[in-house]
């Protein structure tokens, strides 16, 4: 499934580091900072944490009054706190880095894309940059995966079509984000997610983890016979 294949791109937290965000304490404290601003976080369930911040901040927006400006920063403050928090006590998965180098050294291009902070991925990893070719965390890019812009970002600055990379993730956010664009899709049992919910995303592989891409691209770029 993998001839022709010239770039992979990466999510970073569960596919390439430890995943230990407490996203459910932060939910909680977003919450009750929408709660303060006289906004009900219930209606707000169906949302992804920064797609519910920008739709809080929207609809704050409309008053005029400041008050979108300052839940904003509120809550963004709220991200990065425990964005930091969680990265000192993270680290790399096994086998992720020198995957990233062995990549590189086959003369494939990397990129990374991630809804994390930058600050907190040197903090996990601080050669990040040198095992990529394109890192994208979310201060750059408009739109975050799952939309298509994020990835699409990548592409670009690895000037490589879609017909040509594969999206590696742990999650279906991953999964759906490489599809919407055409990309050939992997997932990795090292997020925390149950493989029936990464195959109810219909990722084209599921792999225990990273580590396991090299041979499998291995196979795939030999010649035939």
């Amino acid at each position: 499934m993998l001839p022709g294949i010239r770039a992979v791109v990466f999510d970073f937290d569960g596919t390439l580091a430890i995943a230990n965000i407490d996203f459910a304490l932060m939910r909680r404290r977003l919450d009750g900072l929408v709660e303060r601003y006289g906004l009900d976080p219930h209606e707000l369930e169906h949302l992804y944490i920064l797609e519910m911040i920008d739709a809080v901040a929207a609809e704050l927006g409309q008053a005029g009054d400041g008050r979108a400006a300052r839940f904003y920063r509120e809550a963004r403050d709220v991200i990065l706190t425990l964005e930091s928090a969680y990265a000192r006590s993270s680290g790399m998965l096994p086998g992720a880095v020198a995957a990233l180098q062995t990549l590189r050294q086959w003369g494939f291009k990397v990129g990374i894309v991630t809804r994390n902070s930058a600050p907190a991925v040197r903090t996990i990893c601080p050669l990040i940059d040198s095992l990529c070719d394109v890192f994208l965390p979310r201060e750059a890019v408009r739109f975050v995966k799952p939309h298509p812009e994020h990835l699409q970002c990548a592409l670009e600055g690895l000037r490589i079509s879609a017909h040509q990379a594969i999206m590696v993730g742990d999650g279906p956010i991953d999964i759906a984000a490489g599809k919407a664009l055409g990309l050939k899709t992997i997932a990795v049992l090292t997020g925390g997610h149950r493989r029936e919910a990464l195959l109810a995303s219909q990722p084209d592989l599921i792999l225990d983890s990273v580590a396991d891409l090299i041979p499998c691209l291995v196979e795939s770029q030999a010649p035939q016979a």
